[in-house]
């Protein structure tokens, strides 16, 4: 096979609230990045499977002519897909499926080899892009999303990375708190912007800190949300905002510095939409500081739900010969 430089991977993901496609060359330069953000209905909370399924099949239809356009004057050596939200056995969303079958079907159209990846590790390998980390082969990640929050040991084994959860929530994401409060207080979903220009506009001092719920790294956060329910009301939503993003911050660090201490590492490189956050990334990236971790953010581009990852991952299954 030739490998000229007009050559390019393509990668898919299909995730509870967005439609992605992204197409890189041999030398990771992005070709094409497009996502499409699944539409919520007002006042919810979110989408059920059901739901976001039959959106993702409308949306990769109606992008099938921006797919032909990018595809002329370049050749289809490889599709990677995101099949499940995590790599674990047990894991399974049908969201997914709608990327499979369609990454299944380009493959055979196109003649050109299929891989599959995950939506989690697809994250991590899209932060990896931006972000020049001085040891890849031994680093924490934190997933921070609408329906995820862990904390990842990654390590390199030989070719392949091995991905284990070492920390993360017991009850509901920081995406579902900060939806569920974004939603009291009259946001759109999802509200992670809206509570996030708000948190930073505000110029108050925080009064009171909310109790915290964390345990060798891992955290509990069902209570703050039955906190800020009660008082709610009694303060401006400037305030609400900051104090959310003020405690999400401590859960965060408490849960980082205990389990970066005990696997001695300290790299944390933070993936997934809730690390978009501007409030959330000055005050992360300063606290580990002081604590000699360096704390990497991904770019937004890359931070919310998108394919790049995907294409990576084929580029480097594609490179292996696999």
């Amino acid at each position: 096979m030739n490998l000229n430089q007009n050559n390019i991977i393509i990668g898919i993901d299909t995730s509870c609230y967005t439609t992605s496609i992204a197409a890189i060359s041999l030398d990771k330069k992005i070709i094409f990045n497009k996502k499409i953000m699944l539409k919520v209905k007002d006042n919810t909370k979110g989408l059920r499977q059901s739901e976001a399924v039959f959106q993702h099949v409308n949306n990769l239809g109606e992008i099938s002519n921006e797919i032909n356009s990018m595809i002329k004057g370049n050749k289809v050596i490889g599709v990677c897909v995101s099949t499940k939200p995590r790599p674990v056995k047990e894991s399974y969303m049908p969201v997914f499926t709608v990327g499979s079958n369609f990454a299944k079907l380009f493959s055979s159209l196109n003649n050109c080899h299929y891989y599959e990846t995950t939506h989690q590790e697809n994250h991590i390998e899209a932060s990896l892009l931006t972000n020049n980390i001085k040891n890849k082969d031994r680093f924490l990640s934190v997933h921070m999303s609408g329906g995820t929050t862990e904390v990842i040991l990654v390590k390199k084994e030989r070719l392949e990375r091995e991905i284990s959860i070492v920390g993360g929530t017991k009850d509901i994401s920081f995406g579902q708190l900060i939806d569920r409060i974004g939603i009291k207080m009259g946001y759109s979903f999802p509200c992670g912007k809206y509570i996030d220009e708000n948190a930073l506009k505000c110029q108050d001092k925080i009064e009171f800190g909310l109790k915290t719920s964390v345990k060798d790294g891992y955290m509990n956060l069902s209570g703050i949300e039955n906190q800020i329910n009660k008082i709610i009301d009694d303060y401006s939503k400037e305030y609400i905002c900051k104090l959310l993003l003020d405690t999400v911050c401590k859960n965060i660090l408490k849960s980082v510095l205990y389990i970066s201490r005990e696997n001695n590492i300290n790299e944390v490189i933070f993936a997934g939409g809730v690390s978009a956050s501007k409030y959330i990334s000055r005050k992360i990236k300063s606290e580990l500081s002081k604590d000699n971790i360096t704390a990497y953010f991904t770019e937004p581009e890359y931070s919310t739900d998108n394919a790049v990852g995907c294409a990576l991952i084929g580029l480097e299954k594609l490179n292996l010969g696999e």
